[in-house]
């Protein structure tokens, strides 16, 4: 039980770092093999996701990732996420499902799903992807 607690706390402070921007911490809650799927995007490694994290979430002048549930079993930890961004020019808002699995106090690996239609009608310029 105290290990199943304690991977969610790994996710939570995952998410609170997602909030604030805080790439260090994001860096530092993923094992070095850490592996990302992502829906849309598909497989990526380690420092693809967190160059990924720089060129988007960094860009955004606030940032909200509230978890609306938390579930965990074993090394799995399923984490629903109401997350909004604020740009110069525009404000996405998704929900995402985010599946963890922790590992020693860190992310082995992610699995992200979220709205792909919410996604591309806020990143497209004219129809195209920006």
């Amino acid at each position: 039980m105290a290990e199943i607690e304690a991977n969610k706390m790994v996710a939570r402070r995952y998410m609170r770092a997602v909030e604030e921007g805080d790439v260090a911490t994001i860096e530092a809650l993923q094992h070095p093999d850490c592996t990302w799927w992502i829906l849309g995007h598909g497989d990526m490694s380690r420092a693809d996701f967190i160059a990924s994290v720089k060129a988007g979430l960094l860009t955004a002048s606030k940032r909200t990732a509230q978890i609306v549930g938390i579930t965990a079993e074993g090394d799995r930890v399923a984490v629903e996420v109401r997350g909004e961004m604020v740009f110069a020019d525009r404000v996405y808002r998704n929900e995402y499902h985010n599946l963890l699995i922790i590992r020693d106090g860190q992310i082995l690996s992610g699995k992200e799903y979220m709205d792909t239609r919410v996604v591309a009608e806020a990143f497209s310029i004219e129809g195209g992807a920006k």
